[in-house]
């Protein structure tokens, strides 16, 4: 079999030489594929700005190389294939007409309107609750730093347990004086899995959660964790956690019958101007 290629890269790059690709002429050629040859203005938008030397030369090798890759895959499918298999006429068309009408509606749904009151929340919440099942376990928690040598740690340690309802001030006045960290986390949800990322590693905090209180220590520190709400898995999330993901389905929403409202303004004005004729009568 005739070698099926040659490749001859650019002097600077095939002696590894670390220069900027500024400094070289557009009509540098880069590589050469059977005559077909891939030129330095072709390569200079991978570019971004202020790229060094170095990583400017690793991206245009990776370049390169996916071209003449290309190039040679595209010349085997053409010599092997049948003139009705490389026919991509209808397709290409195909995708040209989508591609358009896909960059125009883009274009006319930059218009949505953006607000989104509360109520429209809760209604939207309530009507789709199928779509709001947790596939992790959630909490709000407080979580407590400390010293192991602190002297404030069974102190802080009776508040968290317990019952009492003005023992809540007492543990928030006490802890934000003595803990290294005392954290509601914003009283936001969270996974567990996010809230015993700030735990030590190796432990077995599930009896733990379950009894909504987390006591263990390291070699530096303390940690005390009170569990205020938890949501199981496979249960209804709470609004507040899904508030992002349900505003994200009412644009979804929105731009749907955006689309849909202005195919068919699109449709009635065409009629109207008899610019459409249908020529399928009944019983055909």
């Amino acid at each position: 079999m005739e070698k099926l290629f040659t490749l001859t890269l650019c002097v600077a790059l095939s002696a590894g030489v670390l220069c900027s690709c500024d400094q070289l002429r557009n009509d540098e050629p880069l590589a050469e594929v059977d005559g077909e040859v891939l030129y330095l203005s072709s390569a200079r938008h991978i570019f971004p700005k202020q790229v060094t030397p170095e990583d400017s030369l690793a991206m245009l090798r990776s370049y390169v190389a996916s071209w003449v890759k290309k190039d040679l895959m595209l010349r085997v499918a053409e010599e092997n294939l049948t003139s009705k298999q490389k026919d991509v006429s209808d397709l290409l068309e195909d995708y040209r007409c989508s591609l358009l009408i896909y960059r125009y509606e883009q274009e006319y749904i930059e218009r949505i309107d953006t607000t989104v009151h509360d109520s429209m929340y809760e209604s939207f919440y309530n009507a789709h609750k199928q779509y709001f099942a947790l596939n992790k376990p959630i909490v709000r928690a407080l979580l407590i730093k400390l010293k192991r040598s602190s002297p404030h740690a069974d102190s802080i340690k009776k508040l968290c347990i317990s019952n009492r309802p003005n023992d809540n001030a007492a543990l928030e006045h006490l802890g934000l004086q003595a803990a290294l960290r005392f954290d509601y986390f914003g009283d936001r949800w969270l996974t567990t899995d996010e809230l015993l990322s700030e735990l030590p590693p190796g432990k077995s905090y599930e009896p733990m959660l379950q009894r909504r209180f987390i006591e263990v220590e390291d070699n530096a520190y303390t940690y005390f964790v009170t569990i205020r709400d938890f949501r199981a898995r496979n249960t209804l999330a709470p609004i507040s956690y899904k508030r992002d993901e349900i505003k994200a389905m009412i644009f979804n929403q929105r731009k749907q019958a955006m689309i849909k409202d202005l195919e068919q303004r699109v449709l009635q004005n065409a009629e109207q101007k008899e610019r459409v004729k249908i020529f399928i009568q009944d019983g055909l």
